[in-house]
């Protein structure tokens, strides 16, 4: 049987046999893997069609690889898996490739026979063959080529593209995940969700977020808010991303945080695999504490997390778009607001005795503005893009 066209394979079977090569190039291969490569070998005459085609592209890209060669050795690989002939459907090896597959020259495979595998005189090539086989190994090269890109595309899906959620100024929203968590964002807020078989993990980018998290002891939840880790197995918690750090308050349950450093000791789903190891069981560590339902603490590199009794309903009035300040400075105060402002509140207080505010608000910062424009102390400039805020004698 003669092909004007070049034959096309699947390209499943193309990456696996791509998979094989670069196992017996690198010299990873062990018995075991030689005894799964005879049986892939002899599953199908595609997968040995699919392997020689590989072989021979990459010996011929002699500047990816100056030694050109395969450490193949003849016995315990391809010539043993094959016996020289195996039949497949009444036809062997060497008639079914003699049949539909342009005969290849021996340095496809320098250590392996060719001649045991196709009986055949590379120098009995015509013109019109070779250039069909030329045509036929860049087919099969694009094919390659284009899985790797695939390949490495799901990866930048999964790892740079993976689900986002946001909010606006002045917008909160609620999301169901897919194991059946919700996250509640805050106004302007931002969190990257990226789930395994193993590992549940959310990064909060910025802003405020009530997690409700799903029972599974299987999969633990991973908060990560600036270098900090929150670790949670299906509890209630709400995790706000602030300049000074990290504030966690558990409402239900108990979580486990630390503060060691996500730049060290980075897992592939972009977890430290350490630190999450030391959230698992109590621990006597300085960086790691456990907090139950009830308790706040505030997360920062330099300070050890010190867990204190937090007034859980202050800490979530958001959710009810309120404010609760407990004699909060005037700059805290404006960092508090500038969640909820499409102008940003810049305060400067050169009173000798600065400004701190207490109570009830709502999250509308015109609310805010009023209540200070009516202080004899306090002088408001506002601009297109800010609202400047001065505190004086």
């Amino acid at each position: 049987m003669r092909h004007d066209k070049p034959i096309k394979l699947n390209a499943q079977i193309s990456e696996e046999a791509a998979e094989w090569l670069v196992e017996f190039r690198t010299g990873d291969i062990d018995a075991a893997g030689r005894r799964q490569f005879d049986a892939w070998v002899r599953s199908s005459p595609e997968h040995l069609r699919a392997f020689l085609e590989v072989a021979a592209i990459w010996n011929e890209g002699s500047g990816l690889d100056a030694r050109r060669d395969l450490d193949i050795d003849t016995p315990g690989a391809l010539k043993h898996a094959t016996g020289n002939v195996v039949s497949f459907e009444g036809a062997s090896v060497e008639r079914r490739l003699r049949d539909e597959l342009p005969l290849l020259p021996t340095s496809a495979l320098p250590s392996v026979s060719v001649p045991d595998l196709v009986s055949a005189d590379a120098s009995t090539y015509d013109t019109k063959r070779s250039k069909r086989l030329l045509s036929w190994r860049f087919a099969v090269a694009a094919s390659i080529v284009f899985i790797g890109l695939a390949a490495a595309g799901a990866l930048w899906i999964q790892f740079f593209h993976a689900p986002t959620y946001t909010t606006e100024v002045g917008q909160q929203r609620t999301v169901k995940l897919s194991d059946g968590s919700t996250v509640e964002l805050n106004s302007r807020s931002t969190v990257r969700v990226r789930f395994s078989k193993g590992e549940r993990d959310v990064d909060l980018l910025q802003g405020q977020v009530l997690f409700r998290v799903a029972k599974d002891h299987t999969r633990p939840f991973i908060v990560a808010s600036d270098g900090m880790l929150v670790r949670a197995v299906g509890t209630q918690f709400d995790v706000y991303r602030k300049t000074e750090g990290t504030v966690v308050t558990v409402l239900e349950g108990r979580v486990a945080v630390t503060t060691a450093s996500l730049n060290t000791v980075a897992s592939p789903s972009g977890s430290s695999t350490s630190a999450v190891a030391d959230l698992v069981e109590p621990t006597t560590a300085p960086d790691t504490a456990f907090l139950s339902a009830g308790e706040q603490v505030t997360l920062t590199p330099a300070v050890a997390p010190k867990p204190v009794r937090a007034n859980v309903s202050a800490a979530t009035a958001w959710t009810q778009h309120q404010l609760v300040l407990e004699s909060k400075p005037l700059s805290e105060v404006a960092e508090e607001f500038n969640l909820y402002s499409a102008r940003k509140l810049i305060v400067e207080d050169s009173s000798r005795h600065p400004l701190r505010l207490s109570g009830v608000f709502s999250t509308d910062p015109d609310f805010l503005i009023r209540y200070l424009r009516a202080r004899p102390d306090i002088t408001v400039r506002e601009t297109i893009f800010e609202i400047q805020i001065s505190h004086h004698d």
